[in-house]
C-alpha cells in the first residue's frame, strides 16, 4: 500500500518504489516529501510527515543540496535515534528534478537519546578521520576530525572526489594501491599516502579502507579511516638524520645494562655495528679499573637524576677508547618499566692532552725544584766569598783609621765601592731567592697586628739616611690611624723597593710623597715621585721579570723589584696599580683590607 501526497507523479513514482521494502521517500527541490512507502511511515511515525525533524539535520540538507545538482551520495548516520545507511540519488520526471532517499537500517536496536548522543560524540571526537565514499569515490561521510586536520568544511568536501585532496604526485600511486581492493582481490587496503590541506600543508596519511557491498553484491563505495601520521613521519625523519649524522652514541638499556637500542654512530667510534651490541651488557666493555665507577653513578641515576661518568670502553680491535657518558633513568610508557638512556662521546683527545699536560707539569715541577736547588746552591756559593771580601774590606778600613796613609782618601773611596757592590750582589741574590720561592709557591705569609704608621716612618727614615743629595720623603696621613694585619717583613720589602725607586728615578727633582689613608675596612698607600716616569708603550711590561724601561739609562737596577712587590702585595690580600706620565712622574697605589 502506498500513501500519496501528490497525484500527477503517482504512476511514475508508484512503479519506482512499489517493490522496495526498506524505508524510502521522494522529495522535491524545496525539500518537501512528495512520495513515501509504508515502511517509511512505520519507521518514522509522525502525525505530519512534512514536519519530520530529521530533515532539518544539517548534514542531510547539505547532502540533498549536492544530490539536487546531480550527485549520488551514500553514508551512515543517526536519525530519529536509529542508525541508517542513507543513499541519496537524483531523480528526474517530466524534466522536473527530485531526490530519492533510501534508508537502510544498520541495526534493529533502537538507540535512546543518550546512546545517540554518545555515538555522535564518539564519531565527532575520535582523532582519526572516519570516511565513506560512493562507488565513484566521492565523499559521502566525514567526521569532525576531517575539519580539524584538513581545514576543509563538510560543505567544501562532501560530494567531491577524494582524489582531489591527494598530493598530485600521489594520485596515480593511490590508484595502484587501491586497485586490488576495487577488484575484490583483498578484503582491505592499508597504505600511506600524501594529502594536501586547505592551507597547502602536506599531510602524511595512513589509509585503512574496506569496500561497502550492497545486498546484491554490488560495490556501493568504500569506508574506513584516515590517520594523520605527519608528526610521526617528521619525527622518524629527524631521528634518522640525527642517528646517522650525530657522532655522539645514544643508547637505551634496561636497568641491568643490556643494550636495547644503539645508534649507528657506534660503528665509527668503536668498530661494532649496533646489531652486535643489542642484548649485550654495557659493563662487559668497561676497562676493569673503571667498572667500580659505574656502581656509584648508577645509584645516583636510579633517582632519575642526570649523571656523568668517564671511562675506557673496549673497542672491537681490543684497544680502549675514553668515553664520557651522561646517564639518566626514565620511565618507558611502552614497556611499563624503568630504562636507562645514555649519550656518549669520545674524549680520547682530551684525555691524551691531559696526560701530556700532567707529564709537562711534572717536568715543570722537577725543573722548578732543580732551579730552586741551583739558586740555593749558587746563592750559598756567592755569599761565602762575598763575606770574605766584606770582612777584608772592613779590616782594610780599620787599618786606614789607625794609620796616617797619604793615600787614605783613595783607599776609603775604593772600600766604599767594594761595600756598595757587595750590597748590590747581596740584594740581587736575595731578590733571586724570593723569585724562586714565589715560582715554586714556597713563600709563606706570617701576618700579625702591625702599627703600620710607626713601621712606615722607620722605613722612610732609613731611606732618607741613604740619600746623598739630602732629599727627604714627605709623609701625609689621612683618617683615623689604627693597626692592621700584615706580614711586616713583606711590607718592609715592598716599601723599601718603592721608596728606593722613587728616589732613584727622580734625581734632582722634588721630594717623593707618601700618603697613608685609613678607612673603616681598608688601608691605602700612595707613593708618588716626580721623576722620569714610565713610557706608555712599556707600561704593560712593568711587572715582567728583568724588564727595565728604555728611558732608565745608566740607573742601576735588576728588573726584579716590581715583580716581587706585586707578588708580596697579593700574598697579603692587597692590590697594586700605578699611573705614570713620562718626564712627569709615577704614582703607585696600594690597597689592603684591614680585616
Amino acid at each position: 500500500m502506498l500513501i500519496n501526497t501528490a497525484t500527477t507523479e503517482d504512476d511514475f513514482f508508484s512503479q519506482l518504489i512499489q517493490h522496495i521494502d526498506h524505508p524510502i521517500c521522494i522529495i522535491n527541490t524545496q525539500f518537501q516529501i512528495v512520495k513515501y512507502n509504508p515502511t517509511f511511515v512505520q519507521t518514522f511515525p509522525h502525525s505530519d510527515i512534512q514536519q519530520i525533524t530529521f530533515f532539518t539535520n544539517k548534514q542531510l540538507r547539505e547532502s540533498m543540496t549536492q544530490v539536487s545538482h546531480g550527485q549520488t551520495i551514500q553514508y551512515i548516520t543517526e536519525l530519529e535515534n536509529q542508525i541508517f545507511e542513507l543513499k541519496l540519488s537524483p531523480l528526474k520526471n517530466d524534466n522536473t528534478n527530485y531526490i530519492l532517499i533510501q534508508f537502510f537500517p544498520k541495526s534493529t536496536q533502537t538507540f535512546d537519546s543518550e546512546q545517540a548522543l554518545q555515538y555522535k560524540y564518539i564519531v565527532d571526537n575520535v582523532h582519526d578521520i572516519l570516511f565513506q565514499t560512493d562507488a565513484e569515490g566521492n565523499w559521502v561521510f566525514l567526521n569532525q576530525a576531517w575539519i580539524n586536520i584538513f581545514e576543509y568544511s563538510l560543505e567544501e568536501s562532501l560530494g567531491r572526489p577524494f582524489y582531489e585532496f591527494l598530493h598530485p604526485e600521489d594520485v596515480q600511486k593511490n590508484a595502484l594501491l587501491f586497485a586490488p581492493l576495487i577488484a575484490q582481490q583483498k578484503s582491505y587496503c592499508k597504505h600511506i599516502i600524501r594529502y594536501i590541506s586547505k592551507s597547502g600543508k602536506i599531510k602524511w596519511i595512513e589509509v585503512f579502507a574496506t569496500l561497502v557491498i550492497g545486498k546484491n553484491g554490488e560495490v556501493l563505495g568504500t569506508s574506513g579511516t584516515l590517520r594523520d601520521i605527519t608528526n610521526e613521519k617528521e619525527n622518524a625523519r629527524i631521528n634518522t638524520i640525527l642517528s646517522h649524522n650525530v657522532q655522539d652514541i645514544v643508547c637505551i638499556h634496561n636497568l641491568e645494562g643490556k643494550y636495547l637500542y644503539v645508534s649507528p654512530s657506534i660503528s665509527q667510534l668503536t668498530g661494532y655495528s649496533p646489531e652486535e651490541l643489542l642484548g649485550q651488557c654495557h659493563f662487559d666493555y668497561f676497562h676493569p679499573d673503571d667498572k667500580r665507577k659505574f656502581i656509584a653513578i648508577q645509584n645516583n641515576a636510579s633517582n632519575h637524576n642526570l649523571s656523568y661518568i668517564s671511562y675506557r670502553f673496549k673497542k672491537k680491535n681490543g684497544e680502549y677508547l675514553w668515553l664520557e657518558t651522561s646517564l639518566k633513568v626514565f620511565f618507558d610508557d611502552y614497556d611499563i618499566c624503568d630504562r636507562m638512556i645514555t649519550s656518549s662521546r669520545s674524549i680520547q683527545d682530551r684525555k691524551l692532552a691531559e696526560e701530556s699536560m700532567l707529564k709537562s707539569l711534572q717536568r715543570e715541577k722537577e725543573l722548578n725544584q732543580l732551579k730552586l736547588r741551583f739558586v740555593n746552591m749558587t746563592s750559598h756559593e756567592f755569599r761565602t766569598p762575598l763575606a770574605t771580601i766584606r770582612s777584608s774590606a772592613e779590616i782594610i778600613e780599620a787599618y786606614t783609621r789607625l794609620s796616617d796613609f797619604t793615600q787614605k782618601e783613595k783607599i776609603t773611596k775604593q772600600l766604599d765601592n767594594i761595600q756598595s757592590e757587595i750590597s748590590r750582589i747581596s740584594n740581587l741574590i736575595n731578590e733571586t731567592l724570593l723569585i724562586g720561592k714565589m715560582e715554586s709557591q714556597q713563600l709563606t705569609v706570617h701576618r700579625e697586628e702591625v702599627d703600620i704608621v710607626e713601621l712606615t716612618k722607620f722605613i722612610i727614615n732609613r731611606q732618607n739616611q741613604q740619600q746623598k743629595d739630602q732629599r727627604q720623603v714627605q709623609l701625609e696621613i689621612i683618617g683615623q690611624t689604627h693597626k692592621i694585619w700584615i706580614d711586616p717583613q713583606h711590607l718592609i720589602h715592598i716599601l723599601d723597593n718603592l721608596i728606593s725607586n722613587a728616589f732613584k728615578y727622580s734625581s734632582n727633582r722634588p721630594n717623593p710623597i707618601i700618603i697613608m689613608s685609613f678607612e673603616k675596612y681598608q688601608f691605602n698607600f700612595q707613593i708618588k715621585d716626580f721623576g722620569i716616569g714610565i713610557p706608555s708603550s712599556e707600561q704593560g711590561k712593568i711587572y715582567s721579570s728583568f724588564f727595565r724601561a728604555n728611558n732608565v739609562g745608566k740607573i742601576e737596577g735588576t728588573g726584579l723589584g716590581l715583580v716581587i712587590v706585586k707578588n708580596l702585595v697579593q700574598l697579603n690580600n692587597g692590590s697594586i696599580h700605578f699611573k705614570s706620565t713620562e718626564n712627569q712622574g709615577t704614582t703607585f697605589y696600594l690597597n689592603f683590607a684591614t680585616e
